[in-house]
């Protein structure tokens, strides 16, 4: 260094200093910021300002290395001795004398720095002149400026951003917002920021840097993190490290990670007071924090102004809720497994203090939550005697569970055994739940109050309407007391239960409105399980309207509503479920049918009740699988006993008899006839059956007559949809007899009805000669030419396989003896027919079943359904 004068002399600056690193080769590239970057670097000042370790060295290297200005920016490092004003202006000027487009640099170096550089006029107009004439704008890059403390460079720096020499643009980065006037830039839109939300990593530069790493995680788990970090570059790169250990990524998000904990210690932590650290650590025990609960954990009066304070550093405080403040999840976990690894025993004092706090402030989640993490039973219990029924209504199932889960034993008390047996039906588990309705009975006190009283019948009625069994859900549901059940808490929940457990066709439309009336209480009470409560039966009375449309509806509500964590798996989840399902069955959608059908599909599914396995075998008995499709109809009709619901019942004949004649089981189209009779469906039900099976036999003239009278008069139905199914069964048989008039004019009626309940399976999946009507009539059908068209192509997007041509009953009856040993002659015996004619019938079996030999025909028959599994043993 040289001198100028006899002013002052220049420091001598260490050439590293006034190096950009280089950048690593695990960096991530980020185009969106370097975008950014570029445009402004017309602008006369470029502000970076995060926390530590929200990237900006290496964004900064990044731009400079491989961007538009490569080559045109000089970089300075500072540091503590950069408040030395000589020091300063002696890195600043060395650096801008060497870009190697500096036309003035001799000028520069012969400048000599004064004892106050900032504060003599002449040296700032020297340095601001020279820059001024500079042809070529070129980029100054002062990075970890908030190593600046004392007032003298951040003088000078301001008068030099003042003047904007035309030949300088600065980029500014620290940890904080340069104390400059910037305001001025900021109207003109001569100034570029990038904060830290700006500099925030998104899910998939998060992703990219794992990669980058060498690492692989799992979707859900780079998402736990990336949520954690809140797209902290370090963190990030520190949980991309720990992914290469056992357990590495548990510890991480544990705060246990030795690497993290010391970068949180050094870097964000140890800058602080110590009074903050310990006012950090006091609320580190709450996610979220309103100033009031941040003053009752700390004990601090200036808690408010303490948290906006350092809010503005957003490594540890961000905004969450109006008026609420939350700490980074890593560094509230690592403050978190400080303490416990410290001082448990204040941990639990301050979850002691914050559970008194929401309790105040009559929060019971929060309030439950904080004593169950401070170990506290007797507090426990005592807010679960307050707040049990409250939080039931309001669907806080997971923080009742997590509660009660915490008391030693808690069946000691009927309430909250009661509890646990209700969140044991919500989830269909049923059997712990009867275990602890007996505890209840057994412990029944001799004056019970009335929440008490309340919410055992309503559990009472809830296992029953699970078990669907009719006759007892009536007489539990009667049992509700809805005056005893005012003032409880329970009153909304007593009603919907009641109504639930009462319904019958004549009082649907006014239990319609009733729950309807329910539904809006409840939501505006907040009481969320009820709210999901009501609208699942809204969708079950819809269902039993023929409002399909309607039933849809309510039915992705609840869905939509469980998405939410902890509120998967429940039985009205299922429910609904099967309601969905039941609307993409009737739409013909039956890939979208059987996907929707919860869990297993089977009859045992809590929850979802028999329509389930009825839906998904109809389903995939459509699509081709013809035996899996019957087997699981056959499993359900075997299943319900005369106390089932007349809906399963309904819908379990309709649809197993159809597929029984479709595939030529014939019998099983009988025993499924007899079963209906026996079980009591309604006559339109019956009838339909009836007039299916002579179609069957091909008595045309009768099953016409039989589907036809569907039509006059008001006969009794079960299912809405009914009528749509027989009318194609009259058409079929109406075509039989060469009554095509008739025939067309029955199609138009089938039309209009399906058009209008939105039920297209019977026409969809009807047999091949009403399809072949529906084209015929394309063009004559006016105003229903479209909808047609929708009909037909969805028939051709299920593309099932054909058919099997259907055994005669003859045919069936030798069929069922061929698994036997007997010969020819001796079934030919024992159906007392000749064995010319058994073997003029399995020569017709063969063909139909497209098989050379006995054992062949055997195993085809057993995968289509048409032998049970136990007639097939004996074929060796």
């Amino acid at each position: 260094m040289g001198l100028s004068g006899t002013s002052g002399t220049r420091r001598r600056v260490p050439t590293t200093k006034l190096a950009a690193p280089e950048p690593p080769p695990y960096l991530v590239s980020r185009p969106r910021l370097l975008s950014t970057l570029d445009t402004s670097a017309e602008r006369p000042v470029t502000v970076v300002s995060a926390p530590a370790g929200f990237g900006k060295t290496l964004l900064l290297a990044d731009w400079l290395a491989h961007g538009n200005h490569h080559g045109r920016a000089v970089w300075v490092v500072v540091d503590g001795y950069d408040n030395d004003e000589r020091y300063f202006w002696s890195a600043l000027l060395d650096a801008l004398s060497a870009h190697p487009a500096m036309t003035q640099g001799a000028a520069l170096t012969a400048l000599a720095v004064p004892e106050s550089p900032s504060e003599d006029p002449a040296f700032l107009a020297s340095v601001v002149d020279i820059l001024d004439e500079q042809r070529e704008p070129m980029v100054l890059v002062l990075d970890d400026l908030d190593e600046l403390t004392e007032p003298g460079p951040w003088h000078g720096l301001h008068q030099l951003v003042r003047h904007r020499p035309a030949g300088l643009r600065l980029v500014l980065s620290g940890r904080r917002a340069p104390p400059l006037s910037l305001a001025r830039f900021r109207l003109a839109d001569e100034l570029t920021e990038l904060r830290a939300d700006d500099l925030r990593f998104t899910a998939a530069e998060a992703e990219a840097m794992f990669a980058a790493s060498g690492v692989t995680v799992p979707p859900s788990l780079l998402d736990r993190v990336t949520e954690a970090s809140q797209g902290w570059a370090v963190g990030l790169r520190l949980a991309a490290e720990a992914a290469g250990r056992d357990d590495g990524i548990e510890r991480f998000l544990a705060g246990q990670d030795r690497t993290l904990q010391e970068y949180l210690a050094d870097e964000v932590l140890s800058p602080l007071p110590v009074s903050t650290r310990e006012f950090l650590q006091a609320i580190s025990v709450c996610r979220s924090l309103t100033p009031e609960l941040a003053r009752a954990l700390s004990g601090r009066e200036d808690a408010a102004a303490l948290l906006r304070e350092l809010s503005e550093q957003a490594m540890l405080l961000s905004p969450a809720a109006e008026g609420e403040s939350r700490l980074s999840p890593l560094v509230r976990s690592y403050l978190l497994a400080d303490l416990v690894r410290r001082d448990p025993a204040r941990l639990s004092r301050l979850h002691l203090l914050a559970s008194n706090h929401f309790a105040g402030q009559d929060r019971p989640v929060g309030a439950l939550v904080q004593a169950v993490r401070a170990g506290e039973q007797a507090r426990i219990a005592e807010l679960l005697a307050r707040y049990a029924a409250r939080l039931f209504v309001s669907g806080a199932h997971q923080v009742l569970r997590y509660a009660l889960d915490a008391l030693d034993d808690p069946t000691v008390d009927p309430l909250f055994t009661l509890v646990l047996a209700a969140l044991n039906l919500e989830r269909g588990e049923s059997a712990a739940a009867d275990l602890q309705l007996g505890r209840v009975h057994a412990r029944w006190p001799l004056r019970p109050p009335a929440v008490l009283t309340v919410l055992r019948d309503v559990t009472l009625a809830r296992r029953a309407q699970l078990s669907r069994d009719q006759h007892e859900l009536t007489q539990a549901g009667a049992r509700i007391d809805l005056t005893l059940a005012e003032d409880t808490g329970l009153e909304l929940l007593a009603a919907v239960q009641r109504e639930s457990a009462l319904l019958s066709e004549q009082a649907l439309p006014q239990a319609r409105r009733r729950i309807g009336a329910v539904l809006v209480s409840a939501r505006r009470q907040g009481q969320d399980h009820v709210t999901t409560r009501c609208l699942t039966t809204l969708g079950q009375i819809a269902e039993r309207c023929g409002d399909y449309r309607a039933m849809a509806g309510f039915a992705r509500a609840v869905a939509d509503r469980n998405r939410a964590p902890g509120r998967r798996g429940t039985v009205d989840g299922a429910a609904t479920s099967v309601l969905l399902a039941y609307h993409a069955f009737l739409r013909a959608d039956l890939p979208a049918c059987i996907e929707l059908v919860p869990g297993d599909g089977s009859a045992r599914q809590p929850g979802a009740g028999p329509a389930a396995a009825v839906l998904a075998g109809a389903a995939e008995f459509e699509l081709g699988r013809w035996r899996s499709g019957l087997r699981r109809m056959d499993e359900v009709r075997a299943s319900l006993t005369g106390r089932a619901p007349a809906e399963d019942v309904a819908l379990c004949a309709v649809l197993e008899q159809r597929a029984a004649l479709l595939l030529g089981a014939g019998e099983r189209a009988r025993e499924v006839l007899h079963w209906a009779q026996e079980m009591g469906v309604e006559r339109a039900e019956l009838l339909l059956l009836r007039a299916r099976a002579q179609l069957a036999l091909g008595r045309n003239d009768l099953a016409a007559t039989m589907a036809g009278s569907l039509f006059e008069g008001d006969v009794p139905a079960t299912l809405s949809w009914t009528a749509i199914e027989a009318a194609v069964v009259a058409v079929v048989a109406m075509l039989g007899t060469g009554e095509r008039a008739r025939a067309h004019r029955m199609l138009a009626q089938a039309l209009s009805w399906s058009e209008g309940s939105g039920v297209w399976f019977p026409l969809v999946c009807a047999p091949a000669q009403v399809a072949d009507e529906l084209t015929a009539q394309l063009g004559r059908l006016g105003k229903r030419d479209r909808f047609t068209v929708r009909l037909l192509q969805r028939r051709r997007s299920l593309d099932p396989p054909p058919l099997p041509a259907p055994l005669t009953d003859r045919e069936q009856s030798v069929l069922r003896l061929l698994p036997t040993l007997r010969s020819i002659d001796e079934i030919a015996e024992d159906l007392t027919v000749s064995p010319n004619t058994v073997k003029t019938h399995v020569r017709g079996i063969y063909a139909k079943l497209s098989v050379r030999r006995r054992r062949d025909a055997v195993a085809v028959a057993m995968r289509r359904g048409l032998l049970d599994a136990e007639n097939g043993d004996s074929t060796g």
